[in-house]
């Protein structure tokens, strides 16, 4: 007679009913013989995870032309940013969570027509307000990578999911080197318009490419349930605290306003933390996040979208800048976006250089090399920021380490964490890079403004030294953190994303 936690991971008692799937119960799926996935599966996932964080990452282009044609203050376009971004942050583990169940599917096209319509809703209506509606819907775009890494793990097994992983993981580095230029280049042409009809397309064909060629989940995957509640918490905190980082240093740091947006953030969040710990079904498992098997992981993905965020946001201010204050290229933003291909590049060529490493070395051991990469481009960059080639080498070696890094993060995560959890656990890890990149891109607003030419009032090139070096800095915490804090894969996992994990639980405990 077996006991009910036996049966609970398929062991057989007498008399009881056949033991669910063996991939159900955490053998890996190496070992058991599997359908082959869908014809056209694979460049679709990849195509949906490119066209979100192309949509994205449309915001970086448009910001001047916004200011320019809506006649709105720069502060005031940088929300062309910033919206996006703060949705990303709170849709992320929302769409993550559903990704897990039965829907994952339904939402992935839901989540590609949502940014479609979005996207319409940019290019149809020549206002602010409306342009502010269109950048919260293309916010779902960040969430897409968390829901195309559900379902690659679903129908993929072994090298090819180790393989898709590590694209499907660099599609927002890729997909923000392949919009800036082409959008810049439509935005010189015509005006900031022209870019959201081209993420109208680009969404439309995914949404449509995905209803065609994704399966539904198989029937063996539980529902699961909407922590309504979690939600509104979450997405109060965090965006009072990304309305406190945006407008520090418009407001001042100590500023009522400020000072009481951080307050609530603390006491949002921190209501959030304590009911999450105690659901047995929240929207985002706190405790899957500190798990000592992805901790590191998650640091990483923290750190470096700090460092990222904040040092390519210092090449492009720079690159287009006036070179009255004494530092800037002066170019517009088509050129600016082609000085930022070889990020793209870069982010390209980081998954195989990533792939043979690990054969190595191991993933622990690479994952420092990604870090120490950016740090290395950005630097170079503090040092050396005069000509358009040393732009284009820091956003190489940024490119490369961002590549390298995130095709490593989404196989340390899937390795350790059940598979009807895979969703949710990259989820967490795509919001922190998101967080990160909201600190990193505050941090950067607040160096440039306490660096400022007298003469030009422009930024003084002693702010983006400082900026640069914050940013070097960061990655170089991040490379000692990624290694002593990310263990040995678990028994029971390979290199491609095992299926089992020694250090989760199948379900969230409770306590």
């Amino acid at each position: 007679m077996t006991s009910p936690a036996e049966e609970a991971h398929g062991i057989p008692s007498a008399g009881s009913p056949p033991a669910p799937p063996a991939e159900e119960r955490g053998i890996p799926s190496a070992e058991l013989p599997s359908a082959p996935p869908p014809r056209g599966l694979v460049p679709c996932l990849v195509y949906a995870a490119l066209s979100g964080s192309v949509v994205a990452g449309l915001g970086n282009p448009i910001v001047v032309p916004v200011n320019r044609t809506l006649h709105v203050s720069l502060e005031a376009a940088q929300w062309t940013l910033t919206m996006s971004l703060l949705m990303g942050v709170v849709a992320t583990p929302i769409v993550a969570r559903l990704a897990d169940g039965r829907l994952r599917r339904r939402v992935l096209v839901g989540a590609l027509a949502t940014v479609a319509i979005g996207s319409l809703v940019g290019a149809l209506v020549p206002n602010f307000p409306g342009l502010m509606v269109a950048r919260a819907l293309h916010g779902l775009g960040y969430a897409l990578v968390a829901l195309t890494v559900g379902i690659a793990r679903e129908h993929l097994h072994g090298p090819q999911l180790h393989r898709t992983l590590a694209v499907l993981s660099t599609s927002l580095a890729v997909g923000a080197g392949v919009a800036n230029p082409t959008v810049g280049l439509m935005v010189a042409i015509w005006d900031y318009r022209a870019g959201f009809v081209f993420a109208f397309l680009v969404a439309a064909a995914g949404a449509w490419w995905t209803f065609r060629t994704v399966p539904e989940p198989k029937a063996g995957i539980a529902p699961v349930h909407t922590d309504v509640l979690g939600a509104v918490l979450l997405c109060s905190g965090l965006g009072f605290g990304l309305l406190a980082i945006t407008h520090g240093v418009s407001w001042g740091w100590t500023s009522s306003g400020v000072l009481g947006l951080a307050g609530g953030a603390v006491v949002l969040l921190l209501a959030w933390v304590l009911i999450e710990v105690r659901l047995a079904h929240p929207l985002v498992d706190v405790r899957l996040a500190v798990a000592p098997g992805i901790l590191g992981a998650n640091l990483a993905a923290l750190l470096i979208g700090c460092s990222v965020f904040a040092g390519a946001a210092a090449g492009i201010i720079l690159t287009q800048q006036t070179p009255s204050g004494g530092v800037g290229l002066g170019h517009n933003v088509a050129i600016t976006g082609l000085l930022m291909g070889p990020m793209a590049l870069g982010s390209l060529a980081g998954p195989p250089i990533a792939r043979r490493l690990v054969r190595r070395l191991g993933e622990r051991s690479v994952l420092p090399i990604g870090t120490l990469s950016c740090a290395l481009g950005f630097g170079i960059f503090a040092r050396w920021h005069h000509t358009e080639l040393e732009v284009l080498l820091m956003m190489g070696l940024m490119g490369l380490g961002v590549g390298i890094t995130y095709s490593i993060l989404p196989s340390l995560v899937v390795a350790r964490v059940p598979m009807q959890r895979t969703a949710s656990a990259t989820g967490v890890n795509q919001v922190l890079r998101l967080l990160g990149g909201a600190v990193g891109s505050a941090g950067l607003a607040a160096v440039l403004a306490a660096h400022v030419d007298g003469a030009s009032g422009l930024p003084a090139e002693s702010g983006y030294v400082m900026a640069s070096l914050l940013a070097a800095g960061v990655s170089l915490v991040a490379a000692p953190l990624s290694y002593w804090l990310v263990p040995d894969a678990p028994a029971g996992a390979s290199e491609a994303g095992g299926e089992r994990t020694a250090y989760l639980p199948e379900e969230p405990v409770t306590p």
